[in-house]
């Protein structure tokens, strides 16, 4: 085989990379519709104006650079979200692990896991420990989201002895009380609709915390009421973070211990 064969050969193999989803696929699409939608239809009625020599064209300039400014953020805010799912996030995520300084010999529980970002993150610093996740694979919140895509993940990154996935519930999770030593959550919390689901899901992170187990929450709604749940629960020393604007909307994140 000579040189050219071999490369195109390695590059067809290629090693394949974890991938954790792409966020609220179809804002994505309808933000990036949208926006070109207004701004073609903006460029169509300025050269039509301007064609028929209209005494309203200043009107119509003032109207069709509206058009334009508008279509323009609605796609700025269909990228900020692929931004977000493909940068932003797993900044985010070694962040808040970083911050955790694990020992290595923790049992870690992600709630809402989906692609696994937290779940195969935490594995990697768990060589003598165990993370565990939990979802109920919403299809609206992450495209293509499942388990057996969780665990491919974990499986690419290596860590695939040290997961394990489950289908369920967080306002109902299948786990013992005083399961965990640490649990995490990413942007999963807030899609609980209700107020009332989301104080369940607090009680029930409360319950299959070991004590002295400590929570790392990430979100973009609710935060402050979720906060205000976790105190309520039983969760001590609850501190929210400033917003942070890395991703849209700005995330903060909720600390505590049991």
């Amino acid at each position: 085989m000579d040189v050219k064969m071999e490369c195109k050969a390695v590059l067809q193999k290629g090693e394949p990379k974890a991938f954790y989803g792409l966020d609220v696929p179809a804002m994505v699409r309808d933000c990036t519709a949208v926006g070109a939608g207004l701004t073609i239809q903006a460029i169509l009625l300025r050269r039509w104006a301007k064609k028929g020599q209209y005494s309203t064209f200043p009107l119509f300039m003032v109207m069709t650079g509206a058009m334009v400014v508008v279509g323009g953020l609605s796609i700025l805010e269909g990228l900020s979200i692929v931004w977000g799912s493909l940068v932003a996030k797993l900044w985010e995520r070694d962040r808040l692990l970083d911050g955790l300084k694990l020992r290595g010999n923790e049992h870690v529980l992600d709630v809402g896991c989906g692609h696994g970002l937290l779940l195969v993150g935490a594995a990697k610093r768990l060589p003598r420990g165990r993370a565990v996740g939990i979802d109920l694979w919403s299809q609206v919140d992450q495209g293509s989201n499942s388990r057996e895509a969780a665990l491919k993940n974990a499986r690419i990154e290596g860590v695939e002895d040290r997961v394990e996935v489950h289908n369920g519930d967080m306002r109902a999770m299948p786990f013992p009380d005083a399961s965990f030593d640490v649990v995490v959550a990413n942007l999963a919390i807030h899609n609980v609709e209700d107020p009332e689901g989301r104080a369940e899901a607090a009680r029930e992170i409360r319950r299959v915390l070991k004590p002295g187990g400590r929570i790392a929450i990430i979100d973009i709604f609710f935060v402050k009421q979720m906060a205000e749940f976790f105190q309520k629960a039983g969760i001590r020393d609850v501190h929210v973070s400033s917003p942070r604007v890395v991703y849209w909307p700005p995330t903060r994140t909720i600390t505590g211990v049991k």
